[in-house]
């Protein structure tokens, strides 16, 4: 009575539309589920360090994870008239613990505007950066001689930014910055360069940069970046500006802070940064304040070298003057490799000729002076300070536990002062190494010498930059070559095949970015502008040292590279910690006991749990209530079927139609099933001639349930499509089966599950056909299960073609079975039947004698 009042106040849900609306969340289902996966997949990719990456690219990824999770939850339980609400706390709390990861790499402690040099050491690199941090530790530590300053913390950047409105005006602009618009690109830069320049600083900022003025003892000053993070894998070697020989006065030293804060939006450094995805306030500036050394010689060492640590050498380059020169490739340095072991054996010295050096004026900045020519072929350093720097590299690593790379200076007291020292990043054969050997020539190279800055092989057409006005026409794919090294190329890095430079160094800037971005770089080629031609296609083997003329294929399939080592990357360590609450899959059996929601501890889990979860539900859709539903059609075919068919959206060429032919059906799975039905050499006429014994148990189990042949010969089956689904039930004389599968080009969604049951038989041949149909699943590539008489299978994530041809043999295989359990009447039969399966006689001529003697 309630029921029909309730029909009668409130009219009740069309069954199609119920059918149709549960198909729409299963397909929700397996749309985020394979978004999710596809993050995921990504996430390890960047983790196995081909890719760079960066906390940007994190939030992202950890966004659509959450985003595509959500969906899957809710969309699971809006399927199963919310059957799994423990999804939501479990999601909720694996998702908590991922954002706990992704906290701040970098937070701004609350320090002093103005910190001394010898009061910092390595646990002070969030308030004044890497590289005053590390200073002020060498310092305090290690004794060896560094300048004497100070550094302005990330606190005063910040508070600069704030206090003054900068933040707001900055991070507007910032938005609209391009880094596929070079032109605009530079104006955008300008604008935000003339913004912080113009900005007066906070007065009490301003103040204490003032007292810090006066407090150092120096007439000069070196005043340079010192951003948090800069030193890290995602390296901005070159992107800030370096002030060198300022007048130690408060006024010049509040220009010279504004003009390194400024760089911060130089058009490379905003490149750089808007490719890594970081936000204005990652990154806050630091600076640091030295002492101006005046340098007879400066240079870089590397306390390894960085791409054959085996060597056990260390790398030293040296230039006269100021080593700005030695790392902005504007000459060739001097290259030294000095053994490592005792006695520290001088390996390998390259004189080269350096016939300018970059000094200090007496009033301030720097000039270029010409060398005598003597002084210019002359080595910058004796086997002694090649001895003492060595012993030095090897201290700074034994300290900071890994190998260094170090900027050092020579005063005119012959005094090593060091200026720097950060984490040295290995990697590929590439840095400054010998060129490997040649056995194999492809053709006569047009150059065969250079050092290698970033090792690899490419190829593309020549690229003649004659300025670095000119790195926005650089095309795609281009092998640029320039008279010297330009770290400004780091605006086309993400985009050329390869750079070779007539001048310069690995360990100029230009090659520090040419590592991280994993492009083919050689320096040192002398007369390269001359002898390649624009628009030219070359082949560079940077390995090798060596320019092909045409596209050598031989020697691009066999590129390899060394996986760059992440081991001191912060974001890498914060990347390795969400894949643990992600990836792993803890949930493999959905037979087990402990496939249960409560037991998702990953996301990995949370999409296994669902996804499987989809499936069943669609499996055991309501077939006897959507036989009611609107529009169902029946089939006319000659199959012994009594057949019916709802579409719920694209599955036939035309709907509304009471009866139809299998002409008017689009559904692929469906035509795929029907296709097996009518193999050609599948027998539907007659039945198997079962023994005297199998025909008894027939009459017998039918007089014991009546009603079962009823429900059974000549019950009716019923499909439910789409133009991808297929839900199918069938009846085929007294056994069931069912037949559930989504095909499509996403490898992902397709499955097909699969249940066969019942018969007429004795219970021992019914379990016997259970198991020929196992067998023959699992020979199709179905994980199968068999409990009694009953057969489950499942096969997923195949190709479209081969999710289709399974489909097709399935159905074929319903049809094979039917009636099957009356003739296996013994184990040896049952090897028999299989045995004609593989063989293809699929209308069992082996049981026919007098078939298969005609």
């Amino acid at each position: 009575m309630f029921k029909f009042l309730r029909r009668f106040l409130k009219p009740e849900e069309d069954v199609q539309e119920r059918l149709a609306r549960k198909f729409a969340h299963f397909r929700q289902i397996l749309e985020s589920n394979n978004q999710a996966l596809a993050v995921m997949a990504d996430m390890e990719e960047k983790a196995g360090g081909e890719f760079l990456f960066d906390t940007g690219y994190l939030q992202q990824q950890v966004g659509l994870l959450e985003k595509h999770l959500t969906t899957m939850v809710t969309e699971i339980n809006a399927l199963t008239d919310q059957a799994y609400p423990e999804l939501v706390r479990r999601h909720q709390e694996i998702i908590q613990a991922i954002r706990r990861e992704l906290s701040p790499t970098w937070e701004i402690p609350d320090s002093p505007f103005v910190l001394p040099l010898k009061s910092l050491n390595r646990e002070s690199a969030p308030a004044v950066g890497g590289k005053m941090a590390n200073l002020g530790e060498i310092a305090a530590k290690l004794g060896l001689a560094v300048p004497p300053g100070f550094a302005i913390s990330t606190r005063a950047y910040l508070h600069f930014l704030s206090a003054s409105g900068l933040a707001g005006k900055l991070s507007a602009l910032l938005a609209q910055a391009s880094i596929t618009d070079l032109e605009s690109l530079e104006d955008i830069s300008r604008q935000a360069q003339d913004l912080v320049r113009q900005t007066p600083l906070p007065p009490d900022l301003e103040e204490a940069l003032g007292q810090a003025s006066h407090s150092l003892a120096a007439r000069h000053l070196a005043v340079r970046s010192s951003a948090v993070g800069e030193d890290a894998r995602f390296s901005f070697a070159g992107q800030f500006l370096t002030l060198l020989n300022v007048p130690n006065t408060p006024e010049n030293l509040v220009r010279a802070y504004k003009e390194i804060v400024a760089s911060k939006f130089r058009p490379r450094a905003i490149f750089y940064w808007k490719y890594r995805q970081f936000a204005l306030e990652e990154l806050p500036m630091a600076v640091g304040v030295l002492a101006m050394v005046d340098a007879r010689a400066s240079g870089v060492m590397f306390s390894q070298d960085p791409h054959h640590p085996e060597a056990n050498a260390v790398l030293i380059t040296a230039v006269w003057g100021l080593g700005k020169y030695a790392v902005d490739g504007t000459i060739t340095p001097d290259l030294y490799r000095v053994a490592r072991d005792r006695g520290h054996q001088v390996l390998e010295a390259r004189v080269a000729e350096k016939p300018v050096a970059l000094v200090s004026r007496e009033d301030e900045g720097c000039v270029e002076v010409t060398l005598p020519q003597d002084q210019a072929h002359r080595p910058c350093l004796t086997a002694e300070y090649l001895g003492e720097l060595t012993e030095v590299a090897l201290k700074l690593e034994k300290h900071f536990g890994g190998p260094q790379d170090i900027e050092w200076a020579l005063d005119f007291n012959n005094r090593l002062v060091i200026l720097q020292s950060r984490p040295l990043q290995l990697g590929a054969p590439a840095f400054g190494a010998q060129p490997r050997e040649t056995l194999w020539e492809p053709a006569p190279p047009l150059l065969n010498f250079g050092i290698r800055a970033s090792g690899g092989v490419a190829a593309g057409p020549v690229f003649i930059l004659q300025s670095e006005r000119e790195v926005g026409q650089i095309p795609p794919g281009a092998v640029v070559v320039a008279r010297q090294p330009s770290a400004r190329l780091v605006l086309a890095m993400d985009r050329v095949a390869a750079i070779i430079t007539e001048v310069g160094n690995p360990t100029d800037h230009m090659s520090i970015l040419a590592r991280e971005f994993k492009v083919p770089a050689l320096v040192d080629v002398g007369g390269a502008t001359r002898v390649l031609r624009p628009g030219q296609m070359v082949t560079v083997d940077a390995d090798a040292a060596r320019v092909y003329p045409g596209v050598v294929l031989e020697l691009l399939e066999r590129r390899t590279g060394t996986e760059p080592t992440w081991k001191d990357n912060p974001v890498y360590h914060m990347l390795d910690a969400i894949l643990k609450k992600t990836v792993p899959l803890n949930l493999y059996d959905p037979e087990s006991p402990e496939f249960r929601a409560e037991n998702c501890r990953t996301l990995h889990d949370l999409t296994r749990f669902i996804h499987e979860k989809a499936m069943d539900a669609m499996f055991f859709l309501d077939v006897e209530e959507a036989v009611e539903a609107r529009g169902v059609c029946r089939l006319k075919t000659d199959l012994p079927l009594n057949l019916f068919v709802l579409d719920l959206g694209g599955g036939l060429r035309v709907k509304g139609q009471s009866i139809i032919t299998e002409e008017d059906i689009v559904s692929r799975p469906f035509r795929a099933l029907l296709r097996g039905f009518h193999h050609p050499r599948v027998r539907w006429a007659g039945s198997v001639a079962p023994d005297l014994k199998g025909f008894i148990s027939v009459w017998a189990n039918t007089m014991y349930d009546m009603a079962k042949g009823e429900r059974g010969l000549g019950g009716k089956s019923f499909a439910i499509i789409t133009d991808r689904y297929l839900n199918f039930n069938s009846r085929l004389g007294y056994h069931f089966g069912f037949c559930d599968a989504y095909l499509s080009e996403e490898r992902n969604d397709n499955y097909i599950s699969f249940q066969f049951k019942g018969g007429a038989a004795s219970v021992d041949r019914r379990e016997r056909r259970a198991r020929l149909l196992g067998q023959i699943l699992e020979g199709l590539g179905f994980k199968v299960q068999i409990k009694g008489d009953l057969v489950q299978g499942r096969m997923a994530k195949y190709s479209l073609l081969e999710t289709e041809e399974t489909l097709e043999m399935t159905a074929l295989l319903m049809a094979f079975c039917r009636q099957l359990d009356l003739a296996l009447t013994s184990d040896a039969m049952l090897d028999r039947v299989l045995q004609a399966f593989r063989r293809e006689d699929y209308g069992l001529a082996c049981l026919r004698p007098e078939e298969a003697a005609s």
